[in-house]
This record gives C-alpha cells, sequence and structure tokens, in this order.
C-alpha cells in the first residue's frame, strides 16, 4: 500500500537542512511496518496458510491509514533529547517507535468489537469483514461469533509483535535478553496462531490438515 503523504510533524532542531528521517518520518515508520509484517507474515504461513488471513487482515489494518502521530512524537521526542538520526542506532529507534502502531491497532480493533462499530477508515472493520467471510463461506454457527473472536485474535497478534517489534529494536542496539524475548514471542505466536486454527476450524468443519 502506498504510505501517507504529509509533513512529519513539528521541525526539529536548528540544522543544515532536514535529515532523511526527519524529512519524512511518516513514510519512513510505514515502510519499517510494512517490512516487519511481510516478515511476519512468511512466518505464520508455515504454521498454517490459513493463518495468513488473519496477519493480512493485521497488515491491511495497520497499512490502511492513520497519520502516524504517536510515533511522530516518540522521534521528535527522541530527538529533542539529544538523538541524532545520523547515528547506527537511529534505525534501531525508528523501528521500536514504530512498533506504537501496532500497539494502537490492538486497541481499535478491540474497541471495534466493543462498540460494535461496523467501519473504520471507510472499510468494514476486521469483526465485521469475518463474519461477512463465515456467512459467504456458509459456515456453521453465527457469523457475528466467528467475526468477534477472529478480531479479538487479530488484536492480540498485533500487541504481540509489537511487543517483539520493540524488544527487537532494543536487542539491537545491546540490551539484554533478545534470546528470551525471541522464545516468548514464538510462543505468543504460536498460540495466537492455534486458537485462530480452532475458530476456524469449528466454522468450516475443516480439520483434516489443521495441528495445534
Amino acid at each position: 500500500m502506498s504510505a501517507p503523504s504529509g509533513p512529519s510533524g513539528s521541525p526539529g532542531p536548528s540544522t543544515a537542512g532536514p535529515a532523511p528521517l526527519d524529512d519524512a518520518l511518516p513514510q519512513h515508520v510505514e515502510r519499517v511496518l510494512a517490512g516487519y509484517l511481510d516478515r511476519r507474515r512468511a512466518e505464520v504461513s508455515g504454521i498454517d496458510p490459513v493463518v495468513v488471513q488473519a496477519a493480512d487482515a493485521l497488515a491491511e489494518f495497520v497499512l490502511g491509514g492513520g497519520k502516524r502521530l504517536r510515533p511522530t512524537f516518540a522521534w521528535w521526542g527522541w530527538r529533542g533529547a539529544g538523538g541524532d538520526p545520523a547515528d547506527p542506532h537511529a534505525q534501531g529507534v525508528l523501528s521500536a517507535i514504530a512498533s506504537l502502531e501496532l500497539i494502537q491497532a490492538c486497541a481499535l480493533v478491540h474497541d471495534d468489537l466493543m462498540d460494535a462499530s461496523s467501519t473504520r477508515r471507510g472499510r468494514p472493520t476486521v469483526h465485521v469483514e469475518f463474519a461477512r467471510m463465515h456467512a459467504a463461506n456458509g459456515w456453521s454457527g453465527p457469523p457475528a461469533r466467528f467475526g468477534a473472536a477472529v478480531a479479538i485474535l487479530v488484536g492480540d497478534l498485533a500487541q504481540v509483535w509489537a511487543d517483539d517489534m520493540f524488544h527487537a529494536a532494543r536487542a539491537a542496539r545491546g540490551r539484554p535478553h533478545p534470546r528470551r524475548r525471541a522464545v516468548a514471542g514464538d510462543a505468543h505466536r504460536g498460540a495466537v496462531s492455534g486458537q485462530y486454527l480452532d475458530v476456524l476450524a469449528q466454522a468450516s468443519g475443516d480439520t483434516a490438515s489443521r495441528t495445534r
């Protein structure tokens, strides 16, 4: 998807000219998010191809709009504290602040469900989209219940990946325990993926190739 355009926020410290990251921060955040989500999509496809449906829903939600205000505020807070975009660790900071968009996605997906919202940014909300998928396939059980279950899982997945993304950025800067965070991330990802398979199998009746 195309990255949002527009100014990146308040001007930074006085310099001869804007640094590349300062000049187009929302686009850089979009790039980092898109790359991260592509990598995670490949991982969950190895668990089971249908889990990609949940990963795609999350990617579409995250990359489908938004002003990237939270990463922008975080970035300029770092810059105001003396952060330098030319520093070798600046890309790690960029990844860390981009993870805020995944935390926000978790909150919004769950909030849409709790508020029974039918649309967000002019598109069907996650629970509505998966309820429609259920109905279109003629699966068993109430479509709305299936949509709600998947929306909960998609929101949870956003939170898990936000944690992974943030701590991976810290590990890249020499922070301790990157392996412990990787193991925890694998466990969370597997739990969410397995639960999605359960929900899908119960609705579709197709359990032939589903494993936990």
